[in-house]
Order: structure tokens, then sequence, then C-alpha cells
């Protein structure tokens, strides 16, 4: 029987539609003319059962399996027809959002989704409309349940994948779409309350489609977007959510004229500056706010990075149009000034935590650059060509960030590093001749000079970065001449005492060689070359390149290869001598593993592309080393190296070495090598030579042909068979055959060089090969040459098997039978016999598809065999295929029986020889290779997938063409060929011979000895994932082990840690056939009491917790998805006959059912689990935790549950208490669903059901006037019991704050008439227990002493429980007031424990649960409640003490969150009308009610802003307050009630976008506005102030008014400029800046200067609207200018350095001007200490951006020099002395040294180049450096600092000073000698 099932698939003439489904790839495939029929019976018999599962609702295992199967068809790059990806596409999506739907199937079905849409040429959105709504609704419910529904951790882990897919499936959102989402969630933004304002910009960033030719044009919302993000300040989360949406718009529009506006690019640069975070100015970087964001809004983000989102945006708008009409503010020129400004950042010897984050940032910008480049370049680019990048374009955007990549090449972060030379690879794509002169530039010197040692590892990884750009003929003409003197210049690098450049060395090698053919074309007839060094590279840039020229250079240099070859060899092979010793057994040390596996890796390519005559030099070489001493210290090297030179010539490299190799082992073995035995590795001395020659013969076997030798081969193998007894000799005797079978019968690539067999013969074109070097191709075009085993290599293969292993198999069965040898002895046979046959297993993997005969097992599959059974194998040329072949049915057999015998040795060693670890770790990998190596095992194939990456990421060039090197595509062949290989080992149909031999790796798997049990795990691990059906066979062994029957900690060890593996662990997470056993073998696990074993239980309890879904079992098959696979069925012609039909539905039913049957069984069983006495109090809790996980609303929870969840409320153990309330909790919230859902199943999946209270309250077409002014006046109204349709409650803040919606949610009030559902009927005992339980006050009274214990958990847990509160509003929530009478007396009893803070925390919880439960009730009991809980609230706060007051504010900030302030306007009424009293000498009493009114405020925000007037007054007048508690508090109070006011509440979305897009650039309403009043208010303030100011007395007489209104005023403005919101910020701050100077001036008052100081650089980081900023400068400037303390000149300085850069983008030319114009007249202050820090923030401005006006500046400064001469003093006898000073000599030394510090502010603002001007005005300033003090010190500094920074590059900045500069300047920078 055949190892498949086979079905009969119907309508094979889909086969005849669909047409040849494989792809160019596979045509290089030796076996590829069979593939185009595979492809299409597999994709046929996929849909067919795809189509079968789901009309059958056989969602898991049918669907998913073949769901993965399609994934596997499409990973073999299969295509699909149009029409089957769209509906597959559908399908997939409607599957996503099924109601029901478990958790990890959405991710399966949302990932193969995402894969379908994401090409965008195979599928638009002509074919397929998918709407956005429903992917919505399952984020909301997934991730933001109800608070008292808890968020499993492991579905929110789950919806990471269903982001990923709204990222691909936005382009199929139909065209209205835009509108929708616009309406859906700008009217939930609301700046109050950061949370739910992220979260909903989260919401709109994610789905918000921004491509203008598929909807709505993103200009009609961009401008709305743009102000709301104005709205919005240092949250770096925020600025991530609107880059990405705006980028994403750049990127879909990119062929669109004038999409953004220039501020609008501006403001993305503004926001880019900041993103890279660099820390610019004094003073603590700001906080930022995200903190008070949570973390929630993440969940549903794309995670761009800002960075990443910014680069996207700068590459996608540089658009030539745009920098012809306005090349001052096009993109590049803002990227220009972007650079300029942050350049100081990249230099080398200024690094730091931004070193990589810049570095990054350059890479993208290449990155993505290049890929525009090449889709442009893409025949079907859709661009039009006045949008396309052009070359000058290009060259523009290269000069722009050359300079800074090529100082970051030589960063001191390693990371920063490998990115600037990927940077550095695509910029030589985009325009060479900018770039490779400059890497060459600097890669001279470092390599050729002994100076520069630091530079030389980065300088050869750079150059092997640019080999292909640099060498290629078409891109680079002149940088082949270069190839040679580079080689030679690197060959020192080979280095064993520095690894990393060692590495680069020879990868710089690999890629050079790569392309390029090593043979001397000179013998061809051209001269030698003579290079002239980089000068004549530089002068080449400019004029046109004479290619004649270029290539006979070109051609000259390849005379140099026969030289640099065996300097190259020679050097490697001296350090192969260097290695250190082969430690015993150990493995070898991983450096030197690494250097090994890169030089075979180098060698491989570099002897495959040597000419036949270097190549007969290197053979020379070879034989002249086999026959010197033998490297015993670097055999692995050694074999590499031999492998690689034999691969380049398989013929002659056996003839040549094989008789050397063969006679030395001779001669070794005679004389006695290798004949003691043993069975561990020692590593004798004398067997070394053997040893050697054995590796270096099985790597010649590997890798030449050996057909030729076969007696030989045989001779010397039967010798050292006979021969070796050591361990590692008869290993390598094993390895030998096992190589040989490898070379005869596995399918490879042979040949890696740079061109096709026949060109690479082809004498004229090898002649002309210097034109080729650098060459990439497309896929397709090369011509492999594979190794196909022939018909004389199988027959050699089965010689050997029949010699060999046949014999030894033989030999085993002889040993395990008789007893003629034992002990050590025995052991040694045994493992010589099962090294040799693991040798075969290994090998002879290719030449049978099969196992033998033997039927497949029963257990196979369980019952699942409608649904899933395995594939058939697909073609991969195994050997023996025919059927008639007699040797095929051979070989069938010895496999069988190899089979059999493992299994009969491994039973053998169970019984018998359990202590012979060695070779049962032998066995165990044998049966490993049989079982799960079919062609390929996954290590092999892990290795070669990483090679094959690694390449790629060294070649990949963006864009859709894969243009790779050769070599490349060469690899790329054979990883597809591993890969179908791959493919084979996995979903096998197993036999009994397999079913054994699992069965004896699951009892090895637990044995008693650690390292058997740790091979064995690995090995069944391997194993179990390649045959269908092998799970269940080995699960319930394994739970059998955990039974508490068994006493043997090992074996539950061995089954703990194999049920810990992925691949184990998801059966018993998914499988309702083995979850319940594992759950309850994990709660009884507590018979073991080995401290590991606990351990283990543990970490296997708590990943399980992790991972577990809360399915339903019921999914809802809605009529789209029913549609989508009635449209599969019937485009594919699908008919399946009723027989198949019902017995496939019946079949998921019974499962369905089952399921349901295991749950219930379940959880009886852990409530009886948990009621057991003796059990341990941690398993009973896990038991608990479990419970508490399985609960769900479809299923009522039972009896006998509740009961015991109310008893172990009040237990002892504080965790039993803990889990037990948060599951009655659960119980209530699931008692609340179902009485609500009133049995509808929808409801009941969803987990959500409607109150019947609420209403949907739509708005009229024409929103009136007053609108919001009404809602506002209702919202603090009386509620209207009578009508209580009129007053509708709406529990939302954010509802109308920013924006009115189309309709929104609202409660009605509950009148005495409304009547409640009833509870539904199975839930009736549950809830009748409840409230028997509840209604105790016995209950209540233990239940609060327990809450009032000291928190076990440490200080961390000491805090308000909303978990504890939700508990109690669930109580209140279900049974109203019933049980008050018993609650009152309690809650009263605590309150009055004022000094037990514990007491307080508890009374703070039950009152928040009390007031949140009585949401819904009537009118009548909420008067009794507020009747007796006013005043007792009232009397708590009055008693409150400074430890209690952190529970009493959250208790405040709980009752008022998501509340319509009438349901609390009792208690909002007690905390806004407790006045303040300044003569108060408790400065605490005064204090707290301002927090309680500070938590309200917040909580509650804009809604009681009609409430606030009179409190604001209240807090203006005491201003003054004597107590620094109460200042700070009150700023905090009076900074929230202004930023309540403003609302902009637009009517409608459309007059949102409508009155943005006309205000575009102007000030809005929405922003930068403060009401009249308010502004009185501050203008009142500020007349205070300046009065206070002057009466103010010396601090000695105790505090003045003047100095605590500014303290309270600094709080006030510090919060305003440390939150996020800005509504109230400007116009509040602005006005008092002045003021704020001049509280920095108040000398006698320390405080109060260190608060205006820290206000001060918040106010400078802030951001602000570009209409704002000429406001600001022209403050700055009149305070500098008009100020009469010098103190207040010299504070605004560094206040104004760090605006101009935070505000770079938002000044137009005039400010800056404006600004440097103020700065520079600070030079010729009076005050020495203005003029030095005028002096340093005007080189800080210069350098980041006036660099134009540097000419004037210089002119400026030298007429200032000019009229300032220095009047001569005279001297008289006692020395100088101040009295005769000449006249007016002060001023002219000010206005002297304001001169010289203007020219040295110049010099620092350029700190690592030397621009053209600088030379002259060095010598200039030299002339002043004798003058007085200051001024010669400030000249002395400019010069220290010059030789300091330019220490690094001084020979190339050298250059530009003339020699009579250079003399004057040696002068100034040499200290002057003592000796001198």
């Amino acid at each position: 029987m055949p190892p498949y099932t086979t079905t009969t698939t119907p309508d094979i003439e889909l086969n005849l539609q669909w047409g040849d489904l494989s792809t160019v790839l596979h045509n290089i495939l030796p076996y590829g003319n069979s593939l185009a029929t595979e492809a299409s019976e597999m994709l046929s018999n996929i849909i067919y059962h795809l189509g079968l599962s789901l009309k059958a609702e056989d969602w898991a295992p049918g669907a998913v399996y073949w769901a993965k199967q399609l994934n596997q068809y499409l990973d073999l790059k299969y295509t699909l027809p149009r029409e089957t990806r769209v509906g597959l596409a559908k399908l997939f999506f409607e599957l996503t959002i099924a109601p029901g739907m478990d958790s990890t199937m959405v991710e399966v079905w949302s990932m193969y989704c995402r894969r379908l849409l994401k090409k965008k040429d195979l599928i638009g959105p002509k074919d397929l409309t998918l709407p956005w709504r429903p992917i919505y609704d399952i984020l909301e419910r997934t991730l933001f349940p109800k608070n008292r529904q808890r968020a499993l951790l492991s579905e929110s882990k789950r919806m990471v994948k269903i982001i990923r897919l709204i990222e691909e499936a936005q382009r199929f959102f139909p065209p209205e779409s835009s509108e929708e989402i616009l309406e859906e969630f700008l009217p939930k933004m609301s700046a109050r309350n950061l949370p739910d304002l992220l979260k909903a910009q989260t919401y709109l960033s994610t789905f918000l489609p921004t491509d203008a030719k598929n909807g709505m044009d993103p200009r009609e919302w961009m401008p709305a977007i743009f102000r709301i993000w104005s709205m919005v300040v240092r949250s770096g989360e925020f600025d991530r959510n609107f880059m990405s949406l705006i980028s994403r718009v750049a990127l879909d529009n990119v062929d669109m004229k004038d999409m953004f506006t220039d501020g609008q690019v501006r403001a993305m640069f503004a926001a880019g500056l900041s993103a890279l975070s660099l820390p610019v100015g004094k003073g603590k970087q700001t906080s930022n706010v995200d903190a008070e964001g949570g973390a929630a809004h993440k969940a549903i983000s794309r995670n761009d990075m800002r960075m990443t989102s910014f680069v996207t945006f700068i590459v996608n708008t540089i658009k030539p149009i745009s920098e012809e009409q306005n090349p001052k503010s096009s993109s590049l020129a803002h990227l220009q000034d972007l650079i300029q400004a942050t350049e100081s950042f990249f230099h080398p010897s200024n690094s730091g935590p931004w070193s990589y984050a810049l570095a990054l940032f350059l890479q993208a910008l290449a990155w993505y650059y290049l890929k525009r480049i090449k889709d442009e370049e893409n025949p079907d680019c859709k661009t039009p060509q006045e949008f396309r990048l052009t070359p000058e374009l290009n060259d523009k955007f290269v000069e722009t960030i050359k300079g800074v990549t090529f100082l970051a090449m030589f960063s001191k972060d390693q990371r920063a590093i490998a990115q600037t030379h990927m940077t550095l690879r695509y910029l030589a794509w985009i325009a060479p001749k900018l770039v490779v002169p400059g890497v060459l530039e600097r890669a001279y010197p470092s390599l050729e000079s002994l100076t520069e040692t630091h530079r030389t590892t980065s300088v050869i990884s750079a150059l092997g970065s640019l080999a292909v750009p640099m060498l290629n003929r078409d891109n680079y003409p002149q940088g082949g001449k270069h190839l040679t003197p580079l080689l030679h210049l690197t060959v020192p690098g080979v280095d064993l005492n520095d690894p990393a450049k060692t590495w680069h060395t020879l990868l710089f090698v690999t890629s050079m060689i790569s392309t390029v053919p090593v043979r001397d074309l000179t013998e061809m007839g051209s001269a030698g070359f003579q290079w002239g060094g980089i000068e004549e590279d530089m002068m080449d840039v400019e004029g046109p390149v004479d290619l004649e020229l270029e290539d006979s250079n070109r051609k000259a240099t390849t005379a140099e290869f026969e030289e640099w070859l065996m300097k190259f060899l020679r050097r490697a092979i001296l350090m192969f001598e260097n290695y250190p010793e082969a430690n015993q057994g150990a493995k070898k040390d991983a450096v030197e593993g690494s250097i090994t596996g890169t030089i075979s890796y180098c060698f491989e390519i570099l002897f495959g592309q040597l000419s036949p005559k270097l190549y007969d030099m290197t053979t020379k070489f070879v034989l002249e080393l086999l026959e010197s001493t033998p490297l015993t210290n670097a055999g692995r090297a050694m074999g590499a190296f031999v492998s690689c030179w034999a691969g380049a010539d398989r013929k002659s490299a056996m003839s040549k070495v094989f008789s050397i190799l063969d006679r030395e082992i001779r001669s070794e073995l005679e004389h006695g090598a290798s004949s003691v035995p043993s069975l561990s590795y020692s590593h004798l001395h004398r067997d070394a030579s053997l040893h050697y020659h054995q590796g270096l013969l099985n790597q010649l076997i590997l890798s030449s042909d050996i057909l030729g030798h076969r007696k030989d081969i045989i001779s010397i193998v039967k010798l050292m068979v006979d021969k070796c007894q050591d361990r590692r000799g008869y290993k390598l005797t094993a390895k030998l055959l096992s190589n040989a079978l490898n070379n005869l019968l596995f399918t490879y690539t042979q040949d890696l060089r740079s061109h096709n067999k026949e060109q690479w013969q082809d004498e004229a074109f090898m002649a002309e090969s210097h034109k080729n070097w650098g060459q990439l191709s497309e896929p397709g075009a090369e011509k492999l040459t594979w190794h196909i085993p022939s018909q004389e290599e199988i027959n050699f293969a089965i010689e050997l098997i029949d010699l060999f292993h046949v014999t030894s198999m033989a030999r085993l069965r002889d040993l395990i039978s008789s007893n003629s040898l034992e002990g050590k002895q025995l052991s040694i046979e045994l493992c010589k016999s099962i090294t040799m046959i693991k040798a075969f297993v290994t090998g002879m993997v290719t030449l049978v598809e099969d196992d033998g005969d033997s039927p497949v097992s029963k257990a196979s599959l369980g019952e699942d065999t409608v649904s899933v059974h395995p594939m058939k194998r697909i073609e991969v040329g195994y050997c023996l295929t025919d059927v008639n072949d007699p040797r095929r049915e051979k070989i069938r057999k010895i496999r069988a029986d190899t089979g059999a015998l493992l299994h009969e040795l491994m039973a053998y060693f169970i019984a018998k020889r359990e202590d012979d670890v060695e070779n049962i770790k032998v066995l165990v990998k044998t049966a490993r290779v049989y079982l799960s190596d079919h062609g390929t095992d996954s290590l092999n194939y892990d290795n070669n997938k990483k090679g094959y990456d690694f390449l790629k990421r060294m070649y990949k060039l963006p864009g859709d063409k894969k243009l790779y090197p050769r070599v490349m595509l060469c690899r790329r062949a054979s990883s597809m060929h591993y890969l179908r290989l791959k493919t084979n080992s996995f979903g096998r149909a197993k036999t009994d011979l397999h079913d054994s031999l699992l069965a004896d790796l699951t009892e090895l798997s637990l044995s008693r000895y650690t390292d058997v049990r740790k091979k064995a795990q690995q090995a069944l691990l391997k194993s179990v994932r390649c045959f269908q059906g092998a799970k269940n066979l080995v699960i319930p062994v394994l739970l059998k082990a955990l039974e508490s029957t068994n006493t043997d900690n090992e074996r539950m060890k061995g089954a703990l840690f194999l049920l810990a593996a992925r691949s184990l662990s998801l059966p018993c997470l998914r499988d309702w056939r083995f979850a319940p056993d594992y759950v309850l073998r994990l709660c009884t696990a507590h018979h073991a009491d080995k401290p590991s074993i606990q351990a283990l239980v543990r970490k296997n309890f708590l990943e399980y917790i992790i991972n577990m879904t809360n399915a339903s079992f019921k999914v809802l098959v809605s009529s789209e998805l029913s549609a989508a696979v009635e449209r599969l069925s019937i485009t594919h012609h699908l008919k399946y006959d009723s027989d198949t039909l019902v017995r496939a539905t019946n079949k998921a039913k019974n499962r369905r059912l089952n399921n349901i049957k295991a749950y219930d069984n379940l959880l009886v069983s852990l409530t009886e689990v948990v009621q057991n006495a003796t059990l341990h109090w941690r398993y009973q809790t896990m038991a608990m935790s479990f419970i508490e996980l399985l609960m769900r609303p479809e299923i009522p929870c039972s009896l006998d549950i509740a009961k015991f969840e109310t008893k172990s409320l009040l237990s002892e153990m504080p965790t039993v208490r803990r889990i037990a309330l948060s599951s009655l909790s659960i119980i209530m919230v699931n008692v609340k669903v179902r009485t609500n859902a009133q049995g509808d199943p929808y409801s009941l999946i969803i987990r959500k059901a409607a109150n019947p209270l609420r209403r949907v309250v739509t708005l009229p077409e024409n929103v009136p006037d007053d609108f919001t002014w009404e809602y506002l006046k209702a919202s603090v109204a009386e509620i209207g019991y009578d009508s209580p349709e009129s007053s509708l409650l709406n529990d939302s803040v954010s509802t109308g704050w920013l924006v009115w919606p189309k309709s929104f949610k609202a409660y009605l009030p509950r009148s005495d008439s409304f009547v409640m559902p009833e509870v539904d009927t199975e839930s009736h005992p549950t809830f009748d227990h409840l409230e028997e339980f509840f209604g105790q006050a016995s209950v209540w009274d233990k239940l609060i002493e327990f809450m009032a214990q000291e928190p076990v958990r440490g200080e961390r847990h000491d805090a308000f429980s909303s978990d504890h509160s939700r508990f109690y509003k669930s109580i209140f929530g279900l049974w109203e007031d019933k049980f008050l009478d018993v609650v009152q007396p309690a809650l009263t009893k605590l309150a009055a424990r004022v000094d037990d803070k514990n007491a307080q925390r508890t009374a703070a919880e039950l009152t928040g649960g009390l007031i949140r439960g009585s949401k819904h009730w009537k009118k009548g009991q909420l008067d009794d409640m507020w009747s007796w809980l006013t005043p007792l609230l009232k009397k708590t706060f009055q008693q409150c003490t400074p430890d209690s007051l952190v529970y009493w504010e959250r208790f405040v900030k709980y009752v008022c969150l998501y509340r319509d302030p009438r349901r609390v306007l009792p208690f909002i009424t007690l905390l806004f009308n407790t006045p303040l009293d300044p003569d108060s000498t408790a400065a605490f009493a005064e204090s707290k009610n301002l927090f309680f009114t500070r938590a309200a405020l917040i909580s509650l925000s804009w809604r009681v802003s009609l409430l606030t007037p009179s409190l604001r007054e209240d807090c203006l007048k005491h201003i003054t307050h004597p107590y620094k508690q109460v200042r700070e508090i009150l700023g905090h109070v009076i900074n929230e009630l202004f930023q309540l006011a403003p609302h902009p509440s637009y009517k409608s979305v459309k007059e949102l976008l409508q009155a943005e897009a006309q205000t575009v650039g102007q000030r809005s309403r929405m922003v930068e506005s403060l009401d009249e009043k308010s502004g009185h208010q501050v203008q009142a303030l500020i007349t205070s102030l300046s009065k206070w100011r002057e009466e103010r007395q010396p601090s000695i007489q105790g505090s003045s008014d003047y100095t605590n209104a500014s303290k309270t005023v600094l709080a006030w403005i510090f919060q305003a400029l440390s939150g996020f919101k800005v509504q109230a910020t400007y116009g509040v701050v602005i006005p008092l800046v002045p003021e704020l100077f001049h509280m920095q001036d108040i000398p006698d008052d320390q405080d109060l200067q260190q608060l205006a100081t820290l206000s001060l650089l918040q106010l400078a980081r802030f951001a602000y609207p570009p209409s704002m900023v000429p406001e600001m400068v022209d403050l700055f400037c009149t305070i500098l200018r008009s100020s009469t303390s010098w103190h207040v000149r010299n504070n605004v300085l560094p206040v104004v350095q760090i605006f101009f850069y935070t505000n770079l983008y938002s000044m137009d030319v005039q400010m800056m001007v404006k600004v440097m114009d103020a700065v520079s007249s600070m030079l010729q202050d009076p005050q020495i200490e203005v003029r030095q820090l005028a002096a340093t923030t005007l080189s800080g401005i210069v350098r980041c951006s006036q660099r134009d006006a540097t000419q004037t500046l210089i002119q400026h400064f030298k007429q200032m020099l000019a009229d300032a001469p220095l009047p001569n003093r005279k001297r008289n006898q006692s020395g100088p002395s101040r009295a005769n000073l000449p006249e007016g000599y002060s001023e002219a030394l000010v206005k002297r040294h304001g001169g010289v510090l203007g020219l040295s502010s110049l010099l620092e603002a350029f700190p690592y180049d030397v621009p053209k001007w600088m030379p002259e005005v060095m010598v200039f300033l030299a002339q002043f450096f004798s003058d007085p003090p200051p001024i010669s010190t400030t000249v002395k500094k400019v010069f220290g600092d010059f030789k300091r920074t330019h220490q690094d590059t001084w020979h190339e900045d050298s250059q530009r000073f003339e020699p009579d500069q250079l003399e004057v300047l040696s002068d100034m920078l040499i200290s002057p000698s003592y000796y001198a």
C-alpha cells in the first residue's frame, strides 16, 4: 500500500484550466519538467478537502490542516490563479471575523489571508472588497472587554496578526470606508483623557485608508489631522501613530501633485527631528507623558518606528517638480537642514546612545531611496514621468547624506558601523561616482599605514559591502583597477589574534572574487598597469569616462592575481599552524569554529573561480602541504580546505591526492595507531596523525569523483574497519562511508562559478571576462550543473551497503543474542556496529522514498481520518523510483529490516543494559535520523537556510527584480531543493514499525539517566513532528507518567520537560481529548516533593495559563462565510457526494459534543480536587485558577462551584481569597450577561449583551448652535425621573468634546415603573445561593476583617484595588440595595477607624464599589443611599490622614471616571463646595481637599465645566497661600481648571474637516485660544505680580506675597508645560514669560530661582504651532534688548538656543536673522558672562541653520575689531593701576572682546571640518594672542579646542591650509616649553 491515502479528486479538467502553476525557479531543478502536473494535482487536492472541511464545519483539525497545506504549497513557490487567490482570501477573511472562532485559529486565518493579499500585482481592489468594521469589532471585543471580564493574555498576543492583516487589507476597504472610519473615531478623541485619546487615534491611524485613487482624497482630512496633532505634545506614541499615517499618505500618493502643503512638510520634519531624540541644551530631557497613556493602545498600533515613517515620508515627497518650483522649502532642502543641524552627532568622537539610531536613519534613507529608484525603473510603474526621480536629484540626495555617512563609518558603536556599511552599499548603487572614491580615499591610508589600525576592520568591511557596485562595469567603470591593489593590501587582515578582522577580510575577499574569474588576462597581450593613486580617481569624477582606458586598466590589474593568490593561501595556512591544540574530546573553541566556517565558504568560491593555470599552481601547493608535517591541531580547517580545493576539479583531485592519504593511513595503522579499544574520545597523541589523515580523506571523498576508485576505497575501508579500535578512529571510518553515500546518492549543485559552464569554457568570452565583473542576473538565466546519481553510482552505493551495513546488522544481532562478550568489551563492539549503522542510515535516505511495505498503522490518525490525511510525496529526485526495479525492493527490505533492528536494540538496552549511556546515545541518534530524515534533517536545512539568508542580506537590492550574482542564484536553487526534501519529511503516514520506534524513544525520554533523557527527548520531539498522529501516541504515555501512582521522580521530570515543549504542549491546550487529563495531572502533582519537579510543574502551569484561550464551542457561521464557501465550490466545480459530506459533518458534530462533555467533566473533577482537604494550598490555587479561566457565559455556573468559591472567599489563605474574589466577580458578570442576553447565542458567544436601559441617541441632521451648551447644562442638573427619555445619561467623557458623532450610546434613568429582566432559569441556583450568602451580616464582618488586613505581598500591593471595588460593584449591581441594611453599619464602623490605613483602604474600595454599583438603581434607592453616604464621606474626608489620602484620592477618580456627572452629583457638590481658608494653620487639611478636587476634575473633565467658575475664582484668590504644600497642589488645580474650559465641539465631522481645510496655517480655536474671561484673569494676575514685586521686602523678613504667588504660578506653569494638553497652556504661559525671567532674578530665594529655571527649560523644549513662533521670537528678542538686569539677559540666551533647535522648522529666514542679530548684539554687552554665553549660543545657531550668513558675520566681526583699537596704557614705576587707564579703554576692550568672541563662535560652529574661510580667519585671530585678558584667554581657548576636535582627521584637514598659514598655526598649537 502506498504511504499516503489517495482520494478521488473530482474534475481533473481543473488542471487544464489552471495551466502551468510552477515558476521559473522550478525549471532550474534537475527534475523540474515533471512539476507542472504535480502543482495542479496538489492544489486541486487542497481545495477539494478545504471545501469539504468548511462545509462540514470541521474547523480544526480539518480546515486548519488544509490551510497549512496551502501555505506549504505557496512556500514551494507555486502560483495561484487569480480567481482562486481571490476566493481563498475572501474565505480566510470571513473565517478571521467569525464570532466564536478560537483565537489561535483566528491567528492562522489572518496570517494566511494576509499572505494572499500581500502581492499587489496579483490581486487588487477590483477583485475583492473587504469590510473594515468586523475587524474593528473583533479587536474591540478581545482587547478591551469590560473590566470585569478579563482579557486573556494569549488572545491579546494573537491580535498582532490581525493588525498585520489590516495593513494589507486596507487596499480592499470600500471607497466610502474613509468617511465611516473618520465618523467612528474622530468623535472618540478628546484631549482630556490620554488613554482614550491614544486608543481612538491608534485605531484611526491603523484603519484609515490613504490611497486617493481608491476612496477619499487624504487632502480632505489631513488639515484636521495636523491640527489635532498640534493639540497634543510630549507624547512619542501620539507622534508615532500620526507619523505612520502621514508617511503612508506620502507612499500611496507618490504620483500625485501637491499632496502636502509646505506647513505640513515642515511639521513632519519637526516631528522627525524630535524622533531622533538628540540631547540638546542643558537640563534633563523632557519626560514623556506616554506613561499616563497606558499600554492598551499598543496592541492595536502598527508598531512602525517613528524613524521609518519619517524616512518613508522624506523619500516619497522628493519630486523634481517641487525641487524646481521652490528649492528652498522642498523635502530635500529640509533634509539638508536636518543633516546640517545634527551633523556633529555623527562624528565618532561624539558617540553615544544616539549613534545607532542615526546610523539606522541613514541606512533607511538610502534603502528607501534606492527602492524608489528601482520601482520606477519597473516597466509597470504607474508614476508619471515628471514625478520620477532624476539623476540630478539622485546626486543631490547622495551629496546630502554622503558626508555624515563617511563620518559614521568609524563610529565607536559596532552596530552603527554595520548599518553604515549597508548605507554605503546602497549609495554606491545610486551615485557611485560620489561614493566609491570617498571610501577608497579613506581606505588606502588605513590599509597602508600602521597608524590607523583602529580603522582597518571598518574599512575592510566597508569595501566588502561595496564589492559588487564597485566592480560592476555599468555602474562604476573605474572600480575594476582597484581590485588587486586592495586584495594585496588586505592579506595581512587574516590574523588569528584578531578574529573579527579575519572574518571581515575573508568576507571581503569572497565578495570581491565571487563575480570575478581569477585569471591572468595579460597573457593575451597587454602591458602591465601602473596605478597612479587615488588622485587619478578623484580627477575622473567630473569628466566623461574613457571606457577603453578603464578596460585596459582592469585587464592589466589581473597580472597580479598569481602573486596575490599564493600570498593569501600561505597566510591562511600560517594561521592554521597557529591554531591551539585540539582539546580532549571537548568541542573546538567557538572562535576557531566560526573562522573555519568562513574560510571554507571563502575557499569554496575562490578555488572555483581560478583559471586552469592558477588551479594547477594551487594543486602543487596542496600536494606539498599533504606531504609535509600533519597540522593535527587544525584538522577540521585543513579538511575544509582540501574539500574546497577538490570540489573545484572533482576528477583530477581524487587521482592526485587519494594515493598519498591511502599510503599515510596504511603506514599509521601498520605502526599500531588506533589499536587500543576505547569508548571515549580520549586523545592519544600517537593516534593524532591517523585521525588527521582520516579526516582529510573523508572530506576528499565527499567532494570528488570516487567512481573510478571503487576497489581502492573498499580496500582501505575494510582495513580501517578491521584495525581501528579507538572511538574516534571507527567513528571517522563510519563517517567516510556516510560521506561516500552522500557523494553518490544525493542531488546537489556542482559549480558556484560566476559564469555558466559554456561561457566558462569559451576562451573568447573569458578573454573579455573583465567586462563582466560584478555582473548581476535575474533568476532563470543561470544554467546549473547538478549532480544526479547515475546507475553506476547507485550500484556502487548498494555494494557498500551489502558489504558493510548488512554485515554490521548481522554482527549486532549476533552480539545481543549470544553471551560471548560482556562488560566494556561488549560495549565497544556494540558501539562500533551501531556507529556503522548510523552512518548508513544517514547516507541512504535518498535511495527510496519510504520504509518498506508494512501497512499504515491503525493508531495512526485516531478519529480524524475523514478530514486529515497525508499529502502525496512531492518529486525530489529519489534514486530508485521504478516499481519494477528489483534493487528498489531490496533496499526497501533493508530499510524495514534496519528499523526492526533499531527496535530490537532499544528493547535490549532498556531491558538489559540501561546504564550503557554512550551506546544508547548513539542508538537514539540513529533512530532520530531513521525517523525524521528524508533527504535532509531540520538542522541541515536550517544551516543551509542561514547561509542562504546571510548571502541574501549581503547582495539584496530593494525592488521587485531579484538581481543577484550567479553564486547566489546557485545557492537559491539548492535552497529550493532542500525545502522540497524537508517538505517530504513532514506529515507522513506512520506504520506499525514507526509506532514501536516512537514508543521506544518515549520510554527512553523518561529514563533515569539525564544524558539519555536529554538526547531521547530531542530525538522524540523531532520525530513526532514528522508523522501524522504521532502525538496522539506519545501524549497518553506522558500523562500516565504524571499520575499520582507513579513514584519515579525521573520519569515525572522527563514527562514534564516534554510537555513543556511547544509541539506537545499545544495539543494539551487545544485538544479536548488530552486537555482535561493534563490539567488534572498538573493540579495533583503534589505527591512528588522534589523541588526541581515542583519548579517544573509551576513553570508548565504558568506557560499553560499564558497560552490558554477561552473559545466557545460553537462558531457562528455568518451568511457571508457560507457564501464564500459556496463561491469557492462553484469556481472550482467542487462536487461532494452526500455520503462523504454527511460523514464529515457528523464527525465534526460528534467532536464538538465530546468536547463539551470533556469540559463539563473537567469542571466537575476540578471541583472535587479543590475540595480535597489534603491538597497543598499551592495546588489548590492552581486548580482554582483553572476553574476561573474555564468559566464562560454560554455555560451556566454550577452550584457546587459557587458554593466552593463563597467558602474560599472567607479562607485564611490570602491567595485563595484573591482567586475566589476574582472568580465570583466573573460568575456575577456571567449571570448578568446571561440575564440580558435572554438566550441569544450571539450575545453569549461574544460575551456582550445590551442592558435593557440602553438607548442610542441620534443627533438631528443640523445640530443647533447651543447644543453643546445645553448638553453641559444638563450634565450638572438633577435627573428628571418623571420623563426619563429627556435626561438620558451618557457615561463617556469624550463624546462631543472634539466633534459630535452622528449618534451615541446613553442610558435611561430607571424609573419606578421600569421592569428589569428576570435572572435566567439555569443561573437561578447559583444566584439564589449567592443572595443567601451575601445577605448574612457575619459574612460581611468577616470579609471586611480579611480585607482590612495588611497586604501580604509587600508595598507594591498596598494600594486602592479596583479589582476589589469591581467585586463589590457586581454585588450591588445584581442585588441593588438588598444588602444595604447589612453593609451600612459595617461600613460606618470601618470608616470610623481613622488611624488604621488598611481599614481606610477597605472602606474606600467598598464605598467605590457601592457607588458604581448603584448605576441602574431607582430614584428612591439612590436617595436613601446618598442620604447616609454624604455625611459619612464628609466626615471621613475631614478625618483623612496623610497615610490614607492616596486611597481616597484613587477612590474619587474611580467613582467619577466614565460616569455621567449626574450619577454622582451629591458627591461632586460635596467636593466643590469646601472653601479654602488662608488663615488655617493645618496645611494638610487645606491641601487634601484640593487633592480630591483635582482627582474629580481630571476624571469628570469638561462635563462639569459649568460648576467650576466660582472654584477658579476661589483658587486664584488664594494664590499667595503661605504653605508650600498647599501652593503646589493649588497650582495643579488651577491648571486643571484652565485646561477644562476649551472644547472645540464641532457639530459634525464634516464641519470639522471643512473648517480646518479653510484655516490651514492660521490660528485655530482648537489649539491656541483662551476665552475672554480666562484672558482677563491672567492679565489681572500679571498686574498683581508686578505690584507685589515692587512691594517685596528682602527674604530675611519672612516670605512675601510676591514669592508665595510666584511659587504657586510656577507650580501651575510647570504642570501645564509637563502635560500633554495645550489648549489653555499657550494662552496662559506666554504672557507670563517676562515674569518668569524676573522670578529667576530674585537673588535671595534659591527655591524660586530653581523652579523658574526648570520652567523656562520646559518652555524652551515645548513644541509651538508655527503661527505662534513669530510671537515667541519677538518676545525673546525684546527681553534681550530691553532688559536692564544682566542676569535676565544671561538667562534668556540658553532658552533661546534650545527654542531655536526645537522649532527649527517653524522659522523662516527673517525670524532666524532676527534671532541672530539679537544674539550677536549681546557680544558687546558690558558684562563678560553675557558676552561668553552669547558666543556659545551664536555658534549653536550658525551650526544648525544659518551657514550662508557666515561671510557677512566674518566681515561684521572684523569691522568691529577694526573699529576698536586699544588705546596705549602708560606704565608708571609702581605698576599699572586702574586709575590711569586711558579714556575709552574699557569700552574698546569690550568691543574688541566681542569681535574676537564672534569669530571664535564661528570656528566652534564647525568643530569637525575646515570650511574654505577658516584658515584665513584663524590666522587673523592669531594676531590677538597677546592682547590683554579676557581677549587672549578666548584666543587660547579657541586654538586649544580646534586642536582637540581636529586631532583624528588632522592628516586630511591640514591639506586645506597654505604652508605659511600652517606655520602660524603650529606656533599657536604647540604648548610653549619650559626649556625653550
